[in-house]
């Protein structure tokens, strides 16, 4: 039996159709899908319809899902931010079957093989911030805007990453939440690298972006995972697509009127595979900082949703800063 795992599409409808191909031309017979199906690319009717119709298919909600039941009880009047742009516009052009197959996915699931061995599937399971935790304790990095700033500084190969990462999950932080999960294998998603180890007898499954991998490896990424005779056994793919069409394709549609700013990180990320959200925000938040210092009218709690003037400073402040360093922030 060989089963697809999938997760992180955030709407780039082409890059699913190729990995389902791929998958399909590999021999999968089943699907499992580990959230954030939808935002950031205008196609999220696309991916979930796409979805809704396959065979053989398991889902979980994923963070992004999440947002939904909150947008439909928003007063749709104080949608005035741009960061949010994006995400508004997405929740207004959801297809109402749609909405309601997003909305009502469970946030994990327990699947049962026919070997008697069970798969356990949550976006961000109990352990996610032990992983988080661990790796920022021993590697200096926590997510992927760090992953992409430690790469930057000191180069690693990926059979390194899953080193650290092995070492990581058998800590005592991360091994006593996981061996409470009663499954053979542990899937999860959420911070778009693609990675896998054992934990014990527990296998631990991320397949990484299917729509915007972030291990600066612009092939979308997805993982098989074949049961045999022996146990089990993990084939991480990775599959091109045409990045410039989607993004030319992107560009004609109202969520990129509507949120051309954040669209544009969005693109980056996808012809860079590394996640500049962390270094965007941050210079946001910097730029709020002064603002707060310099005019006493002006206040801003950290965390709050950006003004859309700060916003547009900041990336011409961003753009600027990229093209002066090559795309390298970190020299």
């Amino acid at each position: 039996m060989r089963t697809a795992i999938i997760a992180d599409i955030h709407g780039n409808y082409p890059a699913l159709l190729k990995v389902v191909e791929d998958a399909v031309a590999n021999g999968v017979d089943k699907f499992i899908f580990a959230g954030d199906y939808i935002f950031d690319l205008p196609f999220s009717n696309e991916v979930t319809r796409f979805l809704m119709n396959l065979d053989s298919a398991y889902f979980v909600k994923g963070n992004k899902e999440g947002y939904l039941s909150k947008l439909a009880n928003d007063n749709q009047e104080n949608w005035i931010y741009n960061q949010m742009a994006v995400i508004y516009q997405t929740f207004r052009e959801l297809e109402p079957d749609i909405f309601d197959f997003l909305k009502n996915l469970d946030e994990e699931c327990n699947i049962k093989l026919s070997s008697g061995k069970s798969i356990y599937v949550a976006h961000i399971p109990p352990f996610f911030s032990a992983i988080r935790m661990g790796f920022f304790k021993t590697l200096g990095y926590s997510s992927s805007s760090s992953f992409h700033k430690r790469i930057c500084e000191t180069p690693f190969t990926h059979e390194q990453f899953l080193s650290e990462f092995s070492d990581i999950v058998n800590s005592d932080e991360c091994k006593s939440v996981i061996d409470k999960i009663d499954a053979n294998v542990i899937v999860f998603a959420h911070d778009h690298l693609q990675k896998y180890a054992y934990c014990g007898d527990k296998l631990i499954i991320n397949p990484g972006s299917c729509g915007q991998p972030l291990d600066c490896n612009t092939a979308v990424a997805y993982t098989i995972l074949e049961e045999t005779s022996d146990g089990f056994k993990v084939h991480e793919k990775r599959v091109a697509y045409d990045i410039k069409a989607v993004i030319s394709e992107t560009k004609k549609s109202m969520t990129y009127q509507k949120g051309r700013i954040w669209s544009e990180i969005v693109f980056l990320s996808m012809k860079t595979a590394k996640d500049y959200s962390g270094i965007f925000f941050d210079i946001a938040e910097q730029i709020a900082a002064s603002k707060n210092e310099a005019n006493g009218n002006y206040i801003r709690e950290r965390g709050s949703l950006f003004d859309n003037n700060i916003l547009e400073e900041a990336y011409e402040v961003f753009v600027s800063k990229y093209k002066e360093n090559k795309g390298n922030f970190y020299v």
